[in-house]
C-alpha cells in the first residue's frame, strides 16, 4: 500500500491516484478468490460446463465490475472522514480517473462506481454504512444477469451466497480514507482548519 505520509500534502488528483493504485492492488489480489466463490455458487444451481454457467462465470468485463466494487466500497468512506468540500473534490477526481485506472476507454467503471455509491448512501445512510459491500455485490449480480434466469435468480436473495461474495470486499479493503484523514490531521499545524485549506 502507498505510504500515506507521502501523499498527505498533495492535491486531490495525486491523492486519488494513490487511492486508485492501492485499490487496483487490492482488486488484483482478491479477485481470483472472489471469482471462485461466484463460480461455486453458480455451480450449485447451474452445472459447471453448462452454457448458463459459462455465460455468468465468464461474463465480460467481470474483473472490471469487481474493481468497481472495490473502489466503490473503499470510496464510500470519503464523506464519512473528510469535510464536505474536500469530499466533493475527491469524488470529482475519482470520476475523472477511475476509468483510466481500470484501463477502459469508456465510462463503464465510473458509472458503476457511482451507481454503487448512490445505492450505498441511499439505502444505508452516510453515517450507517455497515454493509456497503453487500450493496456492491447486489449490483454486480444484477449487472451480470443473475436475475434474468429462472435457475439463478434466487441467488440474488441468498444471504449466504452474497455474504461469501462480500467477504473479500468487507475484509480485504483497507480503511484508506480514515488513515488518510488521520495523517492529514496529524501533519497539520491547525487540525481545526478544513483539509482544503490545510493541504490543497
Amino acid at each position: 500500500m502507498t505510504r500515506l505520509d507521502q501523499v498527505s500534502a498533495t492535491k486531490p488528483a495525486a491523492v486519488v491516484a494513490c487511492f486508485l493504485n492501492d485499490m487496483s492492488a487490492v482488486a488484483q489480489r482478491t479477485f481470483p478468490a472472489w471469482q471462485r466463490r461466484l463460480a461455486d455458487g453458480i455451480a450449485d444451481v447451474a452445472p459447471e460446463g453448462s452454457a448458463l454457467y459459462d455465460q455468468i462465470v465468464n461474463h465480460q468485463p467481470l474483473d472490471d465490475f469487481y474493481f468497481a466494487a472495490v473502489v466503490g466500497v473503499g470510496s464510500s468512506k470519503i464523506r464519512r472522514h473528510l469535510p464536505a468540500n474536500d469530499a466533493s473534490s475527491m469524488l470529482a477526481e475519482l470520476a475523472a480517473q477511475v476509468d483510466r485506472a481500470a484501463g477502459r476507454p469508456d465510462r463503464a467503471v465510473s458509472d458503476l462506481v457511482f451507481s454503487m455509491l448512490g445505492r450505498i448512501e441511499l439505502e444505508s445512510g452516510v453515517e450507517l454504512m455497515t454493509m456497503p459491500y453487500d450493496k456492491a455485490v447486489q449490483i454486480i449480480l444484477q449487472r451480470i444477469g443473475i436475475e434474468q434466469h429462472e435457475t439463478t435468480k434466487n441467488l440474488v436473495d441468498d444471504f449466504v451466497f452474497r455474504h461469501g461474495l462480500g467477504e473479500p470486499l468487507a475484509r480485504g479493503i483497507p480503511e484508506w480514507w480514515k488513515s488518510y484523514a488521520a495523517q492529514v490531521k496529524h501533519s497539520s499545524p491547525d487540525a481545526k482548519q478544513p483539509l482544503a485549506q490545510q493541504i490543497f
